[in-house]
């Protein structure tokens, strides 16, 4: 298993990790149930076990989209991919592009600088689709509120493991 592998793997356990904290009756959890009309005795047994697999195998796919978000220097291999010549190691635009990885591929890749940019994903993205959701099946502000601030911390940290571990 490479490196990549293994940090995708390791920010994927982050919503299960905080879903089991926040989500905890003693938390938010009785608030979180009230506020989506969920029994607490439903997340039990076989559903509970379902729902942390398939949160897991989601936060999977979270974890390697957020390389490109939170790790600026994706940005120029993406930028130069369809370029016959970076296929050949030794051609001019490969060499350039190896030298500025050298001498720049480590900026910007902190822990701080991930949950930076995975914060602003869950301010930006993740909270504007919730309050669609929210108001199109008539939820309450707490439940946005919940679920908004969840994935403010879970892409933080997801974000911030991606950047800082990350080859």
């Amino acid at each position: 298993m490479d490196q990549k592998m293994m940090v995708n793997l390791a920010a994927a356990a982050v919503p299960v990790l905080v879903g089991a904290i926040w989500y905890n009756p003693y938390l938010l959890g009785a608030l979180w149930s009230n506020t989506a009309g969920i029994a607490k005795e439903k997340m039990t047994g076989s559903k509970l076990a379902i729902t942390v697999v398939l949160s897991y195998i989601a936060g999977y796919y979270i974890a390697r989209s957020l390389g490109s978000i939170v790790i600026h220097q994706h940005g120029i291999y993406s930028m130069l991919a369809g370029e016959p010549e970076m296929q050949d190691k030794g051609s001019a635009l490969a060499i350039t592009v190896q030298g500025l990885m050298d001498k720049y591929g480590h900026n910007f890749r902190t822990f701080k600088h991930g949950a930076y940019h995975g914060m602003f994903m869950g301010l930006w993205v993740i909270l504007p689709v919730l309050v669609i959701i929210g108001f199109m099946e008539c939820k309450k502000i707490s439940w946005i509120l919940i679920h908004a601030a969840f994935w403010v911390i879970c892409l933080a940290l997801m974000g911030g493991i991606v950047c800082e571990y990350m080859p």
